[in-house]
């Protein structure tokens, strides 16, 4: 009799067949079972504090970066995972931000950014927890940048030396001026002006990028001076699951074209390569944020998606240009596409009907189960790659609120039907559960029911 131990670190996510024989004393093997075996995860989304530490407080320049920028957070991380496993998910979702882990390191506290990383994967090793390392969140590009003219409510992401080199840093910066993040810098209304859009169109061709006195391409910088130091820490541990590429690149940013898509992926794939000569763990990657396709240029490159829907085009664009590959141009083994699905408004801002999925919503699964099917028939990956809805919730913009059976028989029995991965968003015990900023952890419906019960009580009604 002998065992076989499948856990994270040996069997990737998606769909899998394990047969099972039996070996007599003369070496005749004879099949017993097959099982069919699908691995994903669900979770929820956790912003340690220490992970997303802003250089720039709201109030900056009077204050000095905090150390502890959301205070209203416990300490422990077991207090924060445990609860998560209570509620009876398997994974989390760690967000962080280079710009965060600049500012460790310009006061000498590198150490103490890569041990709360161990401290939480240690904690999540003790609970059977998988981690997804969010290592490149980013939002509104960097705290360096406003993002709204009330000079509040920065963003969070690069660091101010990757501004500096593309000249978004203002000559009066130091006495609190900054760019805001979609208003164009020459103060015109060219949206090719606008932070977001400079950036995001530099970022894909690798500008050079000047820190702590040395000059290198930007994504070398990456992988350098944080998103390296970030697996090797945390490669070896049980819960492991996985490493995000990027979160929300070219957030709405206009005329996304095929040279865009193509950066895009180059970059994936060489951070990939290099993820791959440390650790065989799961790579995540997305495609851009942004519908404001350049469909006249796109369709000039690609004839065969004129008329095509912007789901086919996204999930085409994905599969031809994004897909990470090795220099021999091989595809990188054990890869999950991530998404972020937040709810669309039904007709009259009605409750959602029990099962109801958002036709837009219906029709990128399908166009993404369609490409997935085509890559295993084509015998290019010999497993399909997995979907990880990396944000999800029904609330954006939509008034009327959830209940257990428009999320136990909408979505979540969705994802389970098709094996996606799912992380909800956003959980912090003591601070709020953020449903697009309005609704709160202990907040009760109209029933008296709290969204976390919801969210509990719709899981088991959905089989989890």
């Amino acid at each position: 009799m002998s065992s076989v131990d499948i856990n994270s670190g040996n069997i990737s996510l998606g769909s899998h067949i394990l047969d099972i024989y039996a070996t007599d004393r003369l070496n005749n093997t004879s099949p017993i079972i097959r099982l069919n075996i699908n691995r994903y995860l669900f979770g929820t989304n956790h912003n340690n504090r220490i992970l997303t530490t802003k250089k720039y407080p709201n109030n900056y320049p009077t204050a000095q970066p905090p150390s502890v920028p959301f205070p209203n957070q416990p300490s422990s991380i077991s207090t924060i995972l445990q609860e998560i496993k209570n509620m009876g998910m398997n994974a989390v979702r760690v967000s962080m931000y280079w710009e965060g882990y600049r500012w460790y390191k310009s006061q000498g506290q590198t150490s103490t950014f890569l041990n709360r990383l161990k401290e939480v994967a240690s904690t999540a090793d003790s609970l059977g927890l998988g981690i997804v390392y969010n290592v490149m969140h980013q939002w509104k590009i960097s705290s360096a940048l406003y993002s709204s003219p009330s000079k509040t409510n920065r963003g969070a992401g690069f660091p101010e030396e990757c501004l500096r080199a593309l000249n978004l840093i203002p000559s009066d910066f130091n006495t609190g001026n900054a760019y805001i993040y979609d208003q164009a810098i020459d103060g015109s209304t060219n949206e090719a002006m606008m932070p977001r859009s400079i950036f995001w169109k530099a970022f894909v061709r690798n500008y050079n990028v000047t820190i702590d006195g040395i000059t290198k391409l930007i994504w070398q910088h990456i992988w350098d001076d944080y998103f390296r130091d970030v697996v090797s820490a945390t490669k070896d541990y049980r819960s492991t699951a996985g490493y995000e590429l990027m979160n929300e690149p070219f957030e709405g940013v206009a005329n996304v074209d095929v040279n865009d898509y193509q950066g895009l992926g180059n970059y994936y794939s060489y951070i990939a390569e290099r993820i791959r000569g440390i650790t065989n763990k799961a790579i995540s990657f997305t495609a851009p944020l942004s519908w404001r396709l350049n469909h006249e240029q796109i369709e000039s490159v690609y004839p065969d998606l004129r008329g095509k829907s912007w789901q086919y085009k996204e999930v085409e664009l994905t599969k031809r240009l994004l897909i990470p590959r090795d220099s021999n141009g091989d595809i990188i083994s054990n890869l999950l596409f991530n998404y972020n699905i937040y709810g669309w408004a039904t007709p009259n801002n009605s409750p959602y009907p029990n099962g109801y999925i958002h036709p837009n919503d219906l029709e990128l699964f399908n166009q993404f189960d369609r490409i997935r099917n085509e890559l295993k028939q084509q015998g290019v990956i010999n497993y399909v790659i997995p979907m990880l809805i990396t944000e999800w919730n029904q609330s954006n913009g939509i008034t009327t609120e959830p209940t257990v059976d428009t999320y136990a028989n909408g979505y979540l029995k969705h994802f389970k039907q098709r094996g996606y991965s799912w992380f909800y968003f956003n959980y912090e015990p003591n601070h709020p559960w953020t449903i697009k900023n309005w609704n709160y952890n202990d907040k009760k419906n109209s029933q008296g029911i709290t969204y976390k019960q919801i969210l509990r009580d719709a899981m088991r009604q959905a089989g989890y």
